[in-house]
C-alpha cells in the first residue's frame, strides 16, 4: 500500500448514472397513466352482475352528489367495485394466497384439509364461538333463547297452534374431521349442546335435534357440501325425515296421515358437479368442484306437474315465500327460516294445502293471525341460534 494512501479513506462515491434512456421512461410513464385512466374509465361501464363474485354482495351504488363525508366514502365504495380489471386482478391475488401461502382470501372462509371449505359466519367467529370455545357464550344468553321460544310457544299454544323448532348443525359439528390439524374443539359442551340440554330439561318446546341423524347419514352419504357453507340435498332429506316425524306427533291424531316421501333427483356422475359459495367468496370455483350427488337445481326446474307444492305468491315479496298443494285434508303452516332451508322447500311443501316460509327471526303475530296455521316451524342454522333473543316476537294486541 502506498505510503500516502489513507487506510481509512471512504472509496469515492461512483458518478450518477447518466440520464440515456428518456424514450424508455417516457413509455412507461405513459403505461402507468393509461393503465390507471383505464381502470378509472371502467368503473363508468354498467356491472355486467348486480352482485360482485367475490364477496357475494350487491355492487355499491352511485350516491347522489353533496359535499359531506358520507358522499366521499359511498363514493368511494363505489368505484372500488367497479373499477376496471377488478375481478381479474381479485383472482391472481386469491391464486397467490391459495397455491402460494395456503392462506383463505376470505376473512370468513377457512381452508380445510381434503379440500374441504368451511364458513366462519358473517363475522368470521363462528368457530371460535360454537366449536372451539375462544369466544364466550354466557349462560345468561342461552337462558334468553330458551326463553324467547317458550314464549312463542305459549303464545302459539293459546290459538291451539303447534310449535316445532330446530336447528341445522354448521358443517363443522358434523364433519370435524376435514378442518385443519390446528383446530382443536373446547373441552366444554358447544353452546348448542348447551342449548339442546336446556331445551330438553325444560320440555316445553318440541325441539328436532338434528345432530345424531346427520352423524348416523354421514356415514352411508355425503350430507353437506365440501365448498359451500350448506348442507346438500341428502342432508336436507335426512332433516326432513326427522322434522316431519316431529310435526305429525305435534298435530291432533290424524291431522296427517301420512308424510309425503322425499323426492331426490337423480346423480350422474361426471355430469352432475358443483363449486358452492364457498369457492366463488374466494375466488377459485375450478380448484373446489364436487360431485352434487342429488343436484337442487333439478328439483326447482323439474316440471310443475312433478310436485303437488306449487310456489302461488308470484315473487313479491323477496323475504316470503307462499305454497300450496291441492290434495284434500292437508294441514296449513308457518316456517321461519334461513338459507339452509332452501332445500326442504320442495320437501315440505308436499304436505300442506299451505304453507308460508318466512324469511326472518321475529315471529309475527299478525302473520299468523292472518294465516292461521296449524303448525309453525321455526328453524335456525347453528351460528345464527341466538338470535331469537336478539329478535324477541312482537307484542300481542
Amino acid at each position: 500500500m502506498p505510503d500516502n494512501v489513507d487506510p481509512l479513506a471512504l472509496p469515492p462515491a461512483p458518478p450518477p448514472a447518466p440520464a440515456v434512456h428518456p424514450l424508455r421512461d417516457t413509455a412507461l410513464a405513459l403505461l402507468f397513466v393509461a393503465a390507471i385512466s383505464l381502470a378509472g374509465l371502467g368503473a363508468l361501464k354498467t356491472p355486467d352482475q348486480p352482485v360482485l363474485e367475490f364477496e357475494n354482495r350487491a355492487v355499491t351504488p352511485w350516491p347522489r352528489f353533496a359535499a359531506n363525508e358520507e358522499f366521499t366514502k359511498t363514493f368511494e365504495r363505489a368505484f372500488g367495485d367497479r373499477f376496471g380489471a377488478r375481478n381479474a386482478l381479485l383472482r391472481a391475488h386469491h391464486l397467490a394466497l391459495v397455491y402460494g401461502f395456503g392462506a383463505s382470501p376470505a376473512f370468513n372462509v377457512l381452508l380445510g384439509c381434503d379440500a374441504w371449505l368451511y364458513f366462519l359466519g358473517e363475522d368470521g367467529q363462528s368457530l371460535d364461538r360454537h366449536y372451539r370455545g375462544t369466544r364466550e357464550v354466557s349462560d345468561a344468553e342461552i337462558a334468553a333463547v330458551v326463553a324467547e321460544l317458550e314464549r312463542r310457544q305459549r303464545f302459539l299454544a293459546s290459538l291451539q297452534i303447534a310449535y316445532v323448532a330446530t336447528i341445522v348443525p354448521d358443517k363443522y359439528t358434523i364433519y370435524p374431521e376435514h378442518l385443519p390439524h390446528w383446530v382443536t374443539r373446547s373441552d366444554r359442551p358447544t353452546p348448542l349442546e348447551r342449548l339442546t340440554s336446556a331445551l330438553t330439561r325444560d320440555g316445553a318446546i318440541r325441539f328436532v335435534d338434528l345432530r345424531a341423524a346427520l352423524a348416523s347419514a354421514k356415514a352411508r352419504e355425503r350430507v353437506y357440501y365440501t365448498s359451500d357453507s350448506h348442507w346438500n340435498m341428502l342432508g336436507a332429506a335426512v332433516a326432513y325425515d326427522a322434522i316431519m316425524r316431529e310435526i305429525r306427533t305435534a298435530l291432533p291424531n290424524g291431522r296427517l296421515p301420512a308424510v309425503a316421501p322425499p323426492a331426490l333427483p337423480p346423480y350422474v356422475p361426471g355430469v352432475d358437479v358443483y363449486s358452492g359459495d364457498l369457492a366463488r367468496n374466494i375466488g377459485l370455483p375450478p380448484r373446489y368442484r364436487e360431485d352434487d350427488l342429488a343436484p337442487i337445481v333439478k328439483v326447482f326446474m323439474a316440471p310443475p306437474s312433478a310436485r303437488c307444492g306449487k310456489r302461488i305468491d308470484g315473487g313479491i315479496d323477496e323475504g316470503v315465500e307462499i305454497y300450496a298443494c291441492d290434495r284434500a285434508g292437508l294441514p296449513r303452516a308457518v316456517m321461519y327460516r334461513d338459507s339452509m332451508a332452501i332445500p326442504l322447500i320442495p320437501l315440505l311443501s308436499e304436505n300442506f294445502s299451505r304453507i308460508v316460509y318466512v324469511s326472518g327471526r321475529r315471529l309475527d303475530p299478525a302473520l299468523i293471525a292472518r294465516e292461521k296455521p296449524d303448525v309453525v316451524i321455526e328453524q335456525m342454522v347453528e351460528r345464527a341460534m341466538l338470535s331469537p333473543a336478539a329478535f324477541p316476537m312482537a307484542q300481542v294486541r
